[in-house]
């Protein structure tokens, strides 16, 4: 699938191509911020993940999928291996792209805040949640917001959800730019990892960036992390959760520049 994508710092193409890659309900413009930054050295792309921001839908929401659509943005921004970042689902993404056949690809690795494991999250009741929002009944986000909270308690998670609804130009009226369809049908894929179809190794520099408050990147997996991507390196982001580029983008930021300057 042909991924939407937004691109800054054309101009500084000779330096290298970094790809950005969103987490679960998230989105492109997730990263804006510091992918401007980032272009005042480097082309940088960010990417809609299939099934979310503008990218199209599809039914099919595995890790293989996702990791050949990003083989095929990949191919279309840039001649060269990329440096690829990936957030969440869209690390795992980028972990099985670069264990697959289509490693040359990828110059080097930034995973944030996930493992290559699977988790026991659960998602059903933000998904429910979503599907209980009458768009009949809303005009604004923020009554988006307010419709979520039977469903999500935290604030937060809320505004977060409630940023991937989109507003028809002709008609007005609100739906969700997201295929909450297609996630419920792939939750274990989503939560889980395609240990049957990776092979081998990426021999290639990987930083796992973890959030200090956030429990996914757990140091007793370092073993198998390391089996997977021996030049694998660790740090984390000190008062940072899960979301560790919107909660510390200049920590972030900083982090990923010194990778990349290495």
């Amino acid at each position: 699938m042909k991924l939407a994508h937004y691109a800054f710092g054309e101009e500084n193409r000779d330096n290298g191509t970094i790809v950005i890659v969103h987490g679960l309900f998230g989105q492109a413009r997730n990263w804006t911020a510091i992918a401007r930054r980032l272009a005042e050295k480097y082309h940088v792309v960010t990417a809609d993940l299939r099934n979310h921001g503008r990218s199209g839908w599809d039914m099919d929401m595995t890790y293989g999928a996702m990791a050949a659509d990003l083989a095929e943005l990949i191919g279309s921004v840039s001649d060269k291996p990329v440096h690829l970042v990936g957030h969440s689902m869209g690390g795992k993404a980028s972990m099985v792209l670069a264990l697959s056949a289509n490693a040359g690809l990828v110059a080097d690795l930034v995973i944030v805040d996930i493992a290559p494991v699977a988790y026991d999250h659960d998602y059903t009741g933000y998904i429910t949640a979503m599907r209980g929002v009458d768009f009949d009944k809303v005009t604004r986000r923020a009554e988006v917001e307010d419709a979520l909270s039977s469903g999500v308690s935290e604030k937060g998670v809320r505004q977060f959800l409630a940023q991937n609804v989109t507003t028809d130009k002709d008609s007005g009226k609100m739906s969700w730019q997201v295929n909450i369809d297609a996630m419920a049908a792939h939750l274990d894929d989503i939560t889980g990892w395609p240990q049957s179809d990776v092979s081998g190794s990426y021999d290639g520099d990987v930083l796992f960036i973890s959030g200090a408050n956030s429990h996914y990147v757990d140091s007793r997996d370092r073993d198998h992390i390391k089996s997977l991507f021996p030049k694998a390196a660790f740090t984390s982001i000190k008062g940072a959760g899960h979301w560790v580029h919107a909660e510390k983008p200049e920590a972030v930021l900083l982090t990923l520049s010194a990778f990349l300057k290495r």
